[in-house]
């Protein structure tokens, strides 16, 4: 096992955790995490697992900034049954915010599927506690150990032939409302565009409910990456406004009221093409009087125009 400069400074008190949307998940050949956050006060460590007892593998981390999409990158190599966990903010410390995938590669440097890699990011922060989370995960589809760049772009295509695709729809099964007080409630979105990077203006479309099948609609817009809390895509996020509507007086938390959403993909553009119904990721999280909880969506559907990662204008169409 490898750690690199992994200490107590994650020893908080308050403990949540953000899960995979399957009850069980499949080791993969790439793994996403939806975000990472090297603001001051917050430590966020990932670990990367080899879960082969018989093969050594190279990874390669790629973090993506949020403002640009531009990448920074570190090659690690894994023996056989073999962990590292790393520090972002010391693996990578001129980027503030973004999200960050691994994928397994070999000697030349070439895309690889190598269908044993797991992995675990832990994220503590002054405001909000412990919480732990989970990647999104990406089989390759190519025979083992051959290159996944099928169409040779030097992209990471989740197509259903280089990697496994994205979810067409996601589902957050659980929000507290947002509110201010004894018992705050701050609940947070981080939203990736993989239809496009920066170049790419995409609309997402949500579909908020409340305790009692009420539905109300709202949009956001962002380009490469954003991390927001919910309130501030619409007031449908709010606790207040949720305790306004016909919902169930006896469903709350600490006088907090909750509900659920459904996000989609509508459009991304850029100044010479366009995406209908692009790719777009999510996690959420939420920060309840001072602890965090939260779940990875549950994905609906799937979709092939998923891309790591487009840069310009033009969209990727393989």
């Amino acid at each position: 096992m490898k750690t690199l400069l992994f200490s107590a400074t994650i020893a908080v008190a308050a403990l949540g955790s953000v899960a995979n949307a399957n009850t069980l998940d499949r080791t993969g050949s790439l793994l996403l995490f939806p975000f990472f956050d090297n603001t001051r006060g917050s430590v966020q460590a990932f670990t990367v697992t080899n879960a082969s007892a018989d093969a050594s593998v190279r990874i390669e981390y790629v973090y993506i900034n949020e403002t640009d999409c531009l990448e920074f990158n570190r090659t690690r190599t894994l023996t056989p049954n073999d962990t590292i966990t790393t520090l972002s903010n010391l693996d990578n410390p001129n980027m503030a915010r973004g999200y960050m995938y691994v994928f397994a590669k070999n000697a030349a440097g070439q895309a690889i599927t190598f269908n044993n890699l797991a992995g675990a990011t832990v994220v503590a922060t002054p405001n909000s506690g412990l919480y732990e989370a989970a990647p999104i995960v990406f089989q390759g589809l190519t025979a083992a150990n051959a290159n996944t760049d099928t169409d040779n772009d030097g992209l990471r295509d989740l197509n259903g032939t280089e990697y496994s695709r994205t979810p067409d729809e996601l589902i957050v099964p659980r929000f507290f409302g947002a509110a201010s007080g004894l018992s705050s409630s701050t609940p947070t979105i981080s939203l990736i565009n993989l239809s496009g990077g920066s170049s790419f203006t995409a609309i997402v479309d949500f579909l908020i409910y409340n305790d009692n099948e009420e539905v109300f609609s709202a949009q956001t817009s962002f380009s490469c990456y954003k991390r927001m809390p919910l309130a501030a895509i619409n007031a449908a996020f709010t606790s207040n406004f949720l305790a306004s509507t016909n919902d169930d007086a006896n469903e709350s938390v600490e006088g907090i009221e909750m509900g659920w959403y459904r996000l989609d993909g509508r459009i991304a553009f850029s100044g010479t093409s366009t995406y209908n119904d692009p790719a777009i990721l999510a996690a959420h999280i939420d920060i309840l009087s001072g602890s965090s909880a939260g779940v990875l969506p549950y994905g609906v559907g799937e979709q092939s125009n998923g891309d790591l990662v487009v840069l310009g204008p033009t969209a990727d169409n393989n």
